[in-house]
């Protein structure tokens, strides 16, 4: 490889079959924010960064697992490792930890806000290459690097959608990637939006979705890439993610929607959608808990 001066690894929460899956706590980095997912957003800054290697792991590897792959990059002479758990959207300016890193001449930083630490942490290589070792004394301990910028930690679907809100809002840096229709409404050209349907600002309309006849779109939805709303129904501050089909005459309150699984926000409860019969497409009047009822 030569000598990279920093290498960027990033590791990921599980998979994405583990979101939804009734625990209130699952999410996955998979999940669109606005046509982005988290991480993507991550690795677009590390990018920026001009990093010269990057990777993506999942924290439930086996192998490649982390120190692993931290070891074979510092063997192959990356002099810094910057490395990110991704269990936050952290708006953290990662030069600055970088410049900060250089500063205080440590082999680590971590970076905190006051909640506690984000995940994000700078190694240099002798440090990584002493744990290879076996060795667990650093020459000095860690630096920290206290943040007190905008922070969401995704440890829930109520964080993600808070997020999503945050956004929307225009409460943190993240935009929205389809082109502004009119004020607070973002609608990517590919969408196919039926002349009736009633959009309500803010909110967001991801890449080839279709929204059918008699469709209204509430405040603060984000109805993200490949998904289908058909006739009739309404879908009210909530998150449909990407290649869900929502069938006629339904109300989608506060929930966040995931091809046939749905989670209210506030009630923490789960509906499969399959077993309602609107997986397939099927127009039913159904009465079902959480954030689904027949209009």
């Amino acid at each position: 490889m030569g000598r990279v001066e920093l290498g960027a690894l990033v590791v990921t929460r599980g998979n994405p079959e583990q979101a939804l899956s009734g625990a209130p706590s699952s999410w996955s980095s998979t999940w669109p924010v606005l046509g982005k997912t988290v991480l993507e957003r991550w690795l677009d800054r590390v990018q920026h960064l001009g990093a010269g290697v990057v990777s993506v792991v999942r924290s439930d590897a086996q192998l490649p697992n982390v120190l692993q792959t931290m070891c074979g990059w510092a063997n192959e002479g990356v002099e810094r490792i910057l490395l990110i758990l991704l269990g936050s959207y952290a708006e953290v300016d990662l030069l600055d930890v970088v410049q900060f890193h250089s500063r205080t001449q440590n082999q680590v930083t971590r970076v905190f806000d006051p909640e506690g630490p984000l995940g994000i942490s700078l190694y240099d290589r002798g440090e990584v290459l002493r744990h290879r070792g076996g060795s667990s004394n650093a020459t000095k301990l860690p630096a920290r690097y206290d943040f007190s910028g905008y922070v969401t930690r995704l440890s829930s679907i109520g964080s993600y959608r808070q997020l999503v809100l945050d956004a929307l809002n225009g409460s943190c840096g993240i935009r929205p990637a389809g082109s502004q229709q009119q004020d607070g409404i973002w609608i990517d050209p590919s969408a196919k939006v039926h002349s009736s349907v009633q959009i309500q600002a803010p909110c967001f309309i991801g890449r080839n979705v279709r929204l059918r006849a008699g469709v209204v779109i509430k405040q603060y939805c984000s109805i993200e890439e490949g998904s289908e709303i058909d006739i009739g129904t309404t879908i009210d501050q909530s998150s449909i993610l990407p290649y869900t089909y929502i069938a006629p005459g339904l109300n989608v309150r506060h929930a966040v929607v995931d091809g046939t699984r749905l989670q209210h926000i506030d009630r923490g409860v789960t509906v499969d959608l399959g077993r309602a019969g609107l997986s397939a497409g099927l127009a039913q009047s159904i009465s079902s808990p959480g954030g689904l009822s027949p209009e």
